[in-house]
């Protein structure tokens, strides 16, 4: 049985078997000094007779007191460390994936009929879905809803507002062209329904919700076609 010392601290004893494997794993040094029965004193380590160095193995470079505790504790903190190595990256994987994820997702233009979103006060119930065509049909209901049709659709009643009438598609271009390129908040129509306008659409009557005025203007944006 062999006796070990280091730093002024004994561990052990050992066998040779347990002395080998220890040095093969690093938890054993080479610089370590070895006592057995009938020697005078400490010598090194690799000076035991049937001790298996090899010079070209790297010890480890700290220890921690596993020697005392034995190999088995050693390679079971070795394994403890390397499973929660591979939680934390597949931590970092799941979290990388996520935010790949919500840049896609914030990529979907803002503010369009393609989100789907609910307005205040109102759903975008006619919201077209991927690759139908955005036409007039798609709001028509949103105006009959707050009977705009009423004033401003020769078809159905004999006054006509503003010169706009629904049922020629023409009359509507006046209304529905942005005042600013590219920009449908500023057409004359959206103009008129949104809150704070000069003379409010529908003049009497609740205002169109804000979800139902952003797929107006995602009808104008399209084009405002019929």
């Amino acid at each position: 049985m062999i006796h070990i010392l280091r730093d002024g601290q004994q561990f052990g004893p050992y066998t040779l078997e347990e002395i080998n494997a220890y040095l093969a794993d690093g938890s054993l040094l080479p610089s370590d000094q070895a006592w057995y029965e009938g020697l005078p004193e400490w010598i090194p380590l690799t000076e035991v007779p049937g001790v298996a160095f090899l010079a070209q193995s790297v010890p480890s470079p700290v220890v921690t007191g596993v020697v005392a505790s034995g190999g088995s504790g050693k390679r079971k903190k070795l394994l403890i460390g390397i499973a929660a190595g591979v939680v934390v990256l597949a931590g970092g994987a799941f979290a990388g994936m996520h935010f790949l994820g919500g840049e896609k997702e914030s990529e979907k233009p803002v503010g369009t009929s393609a989100n789907k979103e609910q307005g205040d006060g109102g759903s975008v119930e006619n919201a077209p879905t991927k690759g139908e065509a955005m036409t007039f049909s798609k709001v028509e209901g949103i105006f009959r809803k707050y009977r705009c049709m009423e004033c401003h659709n020769s078809k159905e009643s004999n006054k006509v507002e503003a010169d706009l009438d629904f049922s020629f598609p023409t009359t509507t271009r006046a209304f529905t062209s942005p005042n600013q390129p590219g920009n449908p908040a500023t057409a004359p129509l959206v103009l008129a329904i949104t809150p704070g306008a000069g003379r409010p659409m529908p003049p009497n009557g609740p205002m169109i919700s804000k979800g139902e005025v952003q797929q107006i203007m995602d009808w104008i944006a399209a084009g405002a076609k019929f």
